[in-house]
């Protein structure tokens, strides 16, 4: 085949682009080399597809349609010949990065480059799936121009699935963000920001300072918060916070209150004599030994009721009672504490007895603990915790606490976890509820360690961020672990599913057998429990478990359709083999029972299909 025409409409294609679109239906020479390569189109479909956006392109004319026609003949023509240049062949350069140069047949990207760069429904999934099966897809060099202009999606979570493939590619991506990137532009643009800052942070302050001269709007916010990577923008922001108004003030004194330095401390002791309340709104989510002092001096200065008697931070959380002369309010110092520490700090803490707000004061104790380490703070968690007038009302923050301390606590948890689960009878939520329980949630295993994560929600990025994270040195296995099998319930066995080790075989097997005796004994068809017991099977190690999803079936009470029947069969780990004989044995129970609701036939003949491969 004559491959000529291929590099020939290449050529004309690239001058056109020099000389502009506007010229397109002039350029007697790019019809003439598409009237030549139109001879191919029967050849293979991806020549078919040239010709197609070839002959789109002569009648429109469109930016466009030039770029993405290009692009794909670049991509065919990489796969067709090769090339011949003067010189000696050197090693290519270390840039430091570690990924490979993927270059996939077209057939293979274009479903994902469709779902990429086009609307409609069904991108999601194509995305996912593709993500899951073919992650190799994603290094082709096709392929990543795409996902940036997919973060422009109409589609929230599918904007946000790119953001995080593109992250994980690491810095040779930040190019791509940067190039085109638009100050004046929209939801897609504060995307790339928000993956620029999060893979290279100070590193790229001067493309913040720069993109920031023509800003605007949310596009300036975001760009005015980015400026907190780097105490030398300590100057720039103080200067914002003069010229700049509302939500985008708001970003320059967040981003200047996180720097530990003079200026930054010279500059909120001034301006909190003027604007107290507004310096306790943006002290959250930072933490240091200056803002510790100046957050416990602004809140025992506001505890003055509107009649100037003076109030206990008790007294302020009952807010329908009491009218604080500054315009603050109990949740704004509530949120204050966040990550501050010091004796001061502490006797606010100390002084606080109303059950009101103690929920709330024992989260943000928690949350300072794990992300400061502060012993002080470890010792009042468990001196409150003990108190006659706060006893059990600050759970939360003890249970960080030992969780963070190589003395074994385990027989502690057990008796917590016992207790929240004794209260069910009479309080559905109280296993939801407990202290325990929502910082038993916040453990996550990866890499072989667990970790006590925090997130929270920033609103000035308008995102959930992670403010902290401290590796788990308390054993989770033995005592603990058994209580929240002994304990059997929906809560606990998703914190048993969030500890599974796939190396720890011990606990495997345990958990594992916990989570066939959940399935086997269970009588509903909640999807997201089966869903839940047979991906835990699965990752402890157990496959082919006898009578596993016959024994659910036997216990099912009322109706439930054949195809939830199918997908239990389907979702039980093991082989064709095992499936085709667990279907048989529900066969002969539903033959015994004469279900009516039960299709025999059909089932029959979806597990002949499906697994019997005789």
């Amino acid at each position: 085949m004559d491959i000529a025409p291929v590099y020939e409409l290449r050529t004309r294609l690239r001058a056109a682009m020099i000389a502009g679109t506007n010229l397109l239906s002039e350029d007697f020479r790019l019809k003439k080399a598409a009237e030549n390569f139109s001879a191919l189109s029967a050849a293979s479909p991806v020549f078919a597809k040239i010709n197609a956006m070839t002959e789109k392109l002569l009648a429109d004319g469109s930016p466009e349609c030039l770029l993405d026609t290009i692009t794909l003949v670049d991509a065919v023509i990489t796969t067709l010949g090769t090339a011949e240049v003067k010189g000696e062949l050197n090693d290519l350069p270390d840039n430091g990065v570690s990924s490979v140069i993927v270059n996939a047949p077209y057939s293979q990207l274009s479903a994902v480059l469709d779902a990429l760069t086009s609307t409609g429904g069904g991108q999601f999934n194509t995305i996912i799936t593709a993500r899951r099966e073919t992650p190799e897809l994603f290094n082709d060099y096709r392929i990543k121009p795409a996902l940036v202009k997919g973060l422009n999606a109409s589609y929230a979570e599918l904007a946000d699935t790119v953001a995080s493939i593109l992250k994980g590619m690491g810095k040779e991506i930040i190019p791509l963000l940067k190039k085109d990137f638009d100050p004046k532009g929209k939801k897609d643009t504060i995307r790339r920001l928000h993956i620029i800052e999060e893979l290279c942070g100070a590193e790229e302050n001067d493309f913040y300072l720069e993109q920031l001269e023509s800003s605007e709007k949310d596009i300036r916010k975001a760009l005015i918060y980015a400026l907190r990577h780097d105490e030398g923008n300590a100057d720039r922001l103080i200067e914002l916070t003069k010229t700049e108004k509302g939500k985008l003030k708001t970003a320059a004194l967040s981003a200047l209150i996180s720097f530990d330095c003079k200026k930054s401390e010279e500059f909120f002791g001034e301006y909190a004599k003027k604007k107290p309340a507004e310096v306790i709104s943006v002290l959250e989510k930072v933490s240091s030994k200056w803002t510790s002092e100046l957050t416990a001096r602004l809140i025992n200065e506001a505890l003055v009721d509107d009649k100037g008697n003076k109030v206990t931070l008790s007294q302020a959380a009952d807010g329908d009672k009491v009218k604080l002369k500054v315009k603050t309010s109990f949740w704004d110092m509530n949120a204050a504490l966040w990550g501050k520490f010091g004796a001061e700090i502490e006797e606010l803490y100390r002084g606080f007895t109303n059950p009101n707000g103690a929920a709330s004061m024992d989260m943000r104790l928690e949350e300072t603990i794990l992300a400061t380490d502060d012993e002080g703070l470890k010792t009042l968690a468990k001196e409150l915790n003990s108190a006659p007038k706060t006893k059990g009302l600050y759970v939360s923050a003890e249970a960080a606490t030992r969780l963070l301390s190589k003395d074994d606590s385990s027989k502690w948890f057990a008796e917590q976890i016992t207790a929240a689960y004794k209260l069910r009878d009479k309080d559905k939520q109280s296993v939801n509820n407990s202290g325990i329980i929502k910082i038993l949630r916040k453990i996550f295993f990866e890499n072989g360690k667990y970790y006590l994560v925090n997130r929270c929600y920033d609103p000035i990025n308008d995102g959930w961020i992670v403010n902290a994270s401290r590796e788990v040195v308390q054993p989770l296995k033995g005592a603990v672990s058994d209580a929240l099998i002994k304990c059997s319930c929906w809560e606990y066995d998703r914190l048993l599913s969030d500890w599974i080790d796939p190396n720890d075989k011990e606990y495997c097997e345990k958990a594992g057998r916990h989570f066939c005796r959940q399935l086997a004994s269970y009588s509903g068809t909640g999807f997201s429990d089966v869903a839940l017991w047979c991906g835990c099977i699965k990752r402890c190690g157990l496959n082919n478990v006898k009578n596993l999803a016959v024994d659910y079936f036997k216990n099912i009470k009322g109706k439930c359709y054949t195809a939830w029947v199918q997908r239990v069969v389907q979702d039980v780990p093991g082989d064709d083999k095992y499936r085709l004989e667990e279907a048989r044995a529900i066969i002969e129970i539903a033959r015994k029972k004469k279900h009516d609701w039960f299709n025999i036939e059909e089932f029959e003949a979806w597990a002949n299909t499906m697994f019997d491969h005789d």
